[in-house]
């Protein structure tokens, strides 16, 4: 553990700025020993956590999504059939024909607030006023949406380079190792997580800032595996890494204490404060 992260920040996050979770897969379809396929991917807690978060909200979020899509084209459907039937009365005719009737009564008042309704129910429009042909382009606007919703969600991809010293290719000296990671959701499967992890090489690129980028156009994928995995057997293990990183936290709050002078949340008030 880096201890002397907290001289600088008294909240520092517990765990090391190195720390990582490595996923590792492996392909056997072609074979084992050289003929498998390896690849891997490093996680840091930060980055385990959101992963671990937009898995166990996949099925509730594609759910909503869903039922909110359907409510939607039902109401698209329901004013497209509106529209259809507009030769029969409706609420807004029967509320015309009661303003029509007060414009015609002798009453001062009673007239002219009929003539103001009548010119504020001649501004709102009817389905029967909506063209035909922007309903059915909003409803196989939803329809796709709802397929959509019904095929697959994205939950999570991202592309690292490596730019260290054992990465280097031994090919090529300006390249190094890229990992990557992405995560799809399809509600439809009975293993519904789709993780595919590749590996492979691209040339670095400083930044400004000295940060680390990837050139555009070396990216080359050499190493890929897919997985299939059901909640049964993901979740589990998901839960069994968090409990691994509580325990390291508590390891690392514990030498937090150790080094500060004066603990935050151990702070003695005197009777004089």
């Amino acid at each position: 553990m880096d201890d002397t992260r907290w001289e600088k920040d008294a909240m520092a996050w517990p765990h090391s700025p190195m720390s990582r979770i490595r996923i590792n897969a492996k392909d056997y379809s072609e074979g084992t020993g050289d003929l498998a396929t390896d690849a891997f991917y490093n996680l840091s807690p930060d980055e385990f956590q959101r992963l671990a978060s937009v898995i166990t909200k996949a099925k509730t979020a594609t759910i909503s999504d869903y039922n909110r899509c359907v409510k939607h084209l039902e109401r698209l459907q329901k004013l497209k059939g509106g529209a259809r039937s507009s030769g029969q009365p409706n609420g807004m005719d029967k509320v015309m024909e009661l303003a029509k009737q007060f414009a015609g009564s002798r009453n001062e008042i009673f007239s002219e607030a009929g003539q103001k309704m009548i010119e504020a129910l001649n501004e709102v429009s009817s389905p029967a006023d909506i063209p035909s042909g922007s309903i059915d382009a909003a409803i196989a606007e939803a329809t796709a949406e709802l397929e959509e919703v019904k095929s697959a969600r994205e939950l999570f991809s991202d592309v690292k380079i490596l730019n260290y010293e054992k990465y280097i290719n031994p090919e090529n000296e300006d390249e190094r190792r890229i990992t990557m990671l992405k995560v799809v959701y399809h509600p439809k499967m009975n293993y519904p997580y789709a993780f595919t992890v590749a590996n492979g090489w691209g040339v670095p690129l400083i930044t400004k800032q000295k940060g680390v980028m990837i050139k555009e156009g070396s990216t080359r994928f050499v190493d890929t595996v897919n997985i299939l995995i059901d909640e049964k057997s993901l979740f589990p293990m998901i839960e069994r890494v968090k409990t691994f990183l509580q325990a390291m936290a508590v390891h690392g709050l514990a030498n937090y204490f150790e080094s500060i002078n004066n603990p935050i949340l151990f702070y003695n008030l005197t009777e004089e404060d």
